[in-house]
């Protein structure tokens, strides 16, 4: 049994206080055999890490991430807060916070912070000229390129002349994936159905302290709009946490707003103070998050700068954006001889090795090097390295043919740029696909930076060996052990359990993947073919 289903086995209330209650034990041991049998009492103490302090853990009836219940989640808030909000993120796109009660499994908390969650997910909501399903800012489509059929445009803007869109592929919105780059492709997002809109909500938005069951925020997703993407995220997430790289909780729940229809939404937790502190420990280090429009480039020693480029979420008021701002300043002036021989001094280059690997046998389209700028970074206090986490993998697992040395693209295809064409999308003619993966011209901005320091460690003979052990024992775990295909029937018992629709066939489109990801992956390794770069 995994160490997640067993960590779901223990009760809630030892689970959530296990520091306090081991502390405890342990402070009443050693004082009985210091001083016999004198009563001594516990003392407990705050946390550690500044900037947030648990002062109220609500318990719950149910473990909200027990995959092996059914859930129930509804929300309440003032219709005047809730239309002002939408006023307001049509004219700015700012997102903004409203109270609101919500209700898990029977327990209401009241006050909690609500706001929408994602970036070109909203973009058919008209969120203040968000563009193109989330495109990078400068980004433009080039002159006569045809687009996918069905595309649904965001309000108001409109298809240059000659250009169609191929079939299968929807319009933006539709996905979570696109946690700040594309993701959505089918769009069904109303402000009419706020049951089915992206939220993040935060238990200590406007109660300090305030949290449920040790989760700070959690969030409620939507689909990528693609075969299977119900399930594809958690089932993603399963594999994750099947190669021992940091991963966060998952579960599906009924959810409904202001005495709506329920509807089947996921849950899922969020790499947050709280989670950090599970994940790490307390003051073990710093969590940054890399901002959807961001840099990954050096700027300056003026952390100012890098404000729009990363989000320090743990240890405010201890520690600040040095020690990313030294490693950027390191990564800019270092050559390739530089760079193999000094890049286990910044970074943990194992880690680095395994996420880079999991990347690309997960299929994920948009990690670190896609438009989103899905990932997250730690630094260790205790070795100052810094490892990248995956975050946000809606658009995952829609290939199966992936080489080991190339890497996938929200496309679907590989090389680590543009990938293949969908089926249908023609170039327009005269206009030839640059080499290397590179984005034709005024189609730039698909990328933070952060995918050229992936890249370029893959492109490095010194790091070939470590990515290669990686990739061949996490292959061992996703596929050849079976965790893939059993990872779906996990996932898809859940969402059914709590009233999903066509599991079944999203579950069968999955396996088949799955399956033939795990063939081509056997015939490639087999032949030795794992070079990457």
């Amino acid at each position: 049994m995994r160490a997640k289903a067993l960590r779901h086995r223990i009760p809630v209330s030892v689970r959530h206080y296990w520091k306090l209650i081991a502390g405890s034990v342990g402070l009443v041991a050693v004082l009985v055999l210091a001083v016999g049998t004198i009563r001594v009492s516990a003392v407990v103490t705050s946390d550690a890490n500044e900037g947030f302090v648990i002062t109220n853990d609500i318990e719950g009836t149910e473990d909200l991430f027990d995959t092996s219940v059914a859930h129930e989640i509804s929300l309440e808030y003032n219709e005047d807060d809730y239309q002002k909000m939408i006023e307001t993120f049509q004219e700015s796109g700012e997102k903004g916070w409203i109270k609101a009660d919500i209700t898990i499994d029977g327990v209401t908390v009241a006050d909690v912070g609500i706001r929408l969650k994602g970036n070109s997910t909203l973009s058919s909501l008209g969120g203040g000229g968000t563009g193109m399903g989330g495109m990078p800012e400068g980004m433009e489509i080039p002159e006569g390129m045809e687009m996918p059929e069905d595309m649904e445009m965001p309000e108001g803007m409109e298809m240059p002349e000659g250009m169609e869109m191929p079939e299968g592929m929807g319009g933006p919105g539709g996905g979570e994936g696109a946690e700040g780059g594309f993701g959505g492709m089918e769009s069904s997002l109303s402000f009419e159905d706020p049951e089915g809109l992206p939220w993040l909500v935060d238990f200590s938005k406007y109660v300090d302290g305030q949290v449920y069951q040790g989760n700070q925020q959690i969030t409620l997703r939507v689909d990528a709009g693609i075969s299977g993407s119900t399930l594809t995220e958690a089932v993603a997430l399963e594999l994750v946490e099947a190669s021992g790289e940091p991963s966060y909780d998952w579960t599906y729940s009924t959810v409904a707003v202001n005495g709506s229809e329920a509807v089947t939404r996921r849950v899922v937790d969020v790499m947050d103070v709280t989670w950090a502190d599970d994940e790490y420990g307390e003051s073990e280090g710093v969590l940054y998050k890399g901002r959807a429009s961001g840099q990954f480039a050096y700027q300056g020693q003026d952390p100012g700068e890098y404000e729009d480029d990363f989000k320090q979420v743990t240890m405010e008021g201890s520690a600040d954006m040095q020690p990313i701002i030294d490693f950027l300043e390191w990564l800019d002036s270092a050559d390739d001889a530089t760079f193999d021989a000094e890049l286990a001094e910044w970074v943990d280059v194992e880690s680095f090795a395994n996420y880079t690997a999991l990347q690309n046998l997960i299929v994920n389209g948009d990690d670190m090097s896609g438009p989103g700028s899905n990932y997250y970074l730690w630094y260790d206090y205790g070795t100052g390295l810094i490892s990248v986490i995956t975050w946000d993998l809606d658009l995952s697992l829609t290939n199966a043919e992936l080489a080991p040395d190339e890497s996938a693209s929200i496309m679907g295809g590989g090389g680590g740029g543009m990938g293949e064409m969908p089926e249908g999308m023609e170039i327009p003619e005269g206009m030839e696909m640059p080499g290397g993966g590179e984005m034709p011209e005024g189609m730039g901005g698909m990328s933070s930076g952060a995918g050229e320091l992936k890249q370029r460690f893959l492109d490095s003979e010194a790091f070939q060996q470590v990515y290669t052990e990686a990739y061949e024992d996490l292959y061992e775990r996703i596929y050849a052990g079976g965790a893939a295909e059993e990872a779906v029937d996990t996932v898809a018992a859940a969402a059914e359990l709590n009233g999903a629709a066509d599991t079944a066939e999203g579950a069968a489109s999955l396996k088949t993947i799955i399956q033939q990801r795990d063939e081509f992956l056997a015939s490639e390794l087999g032949a030795g073919d794992i070079a990457a770069g």
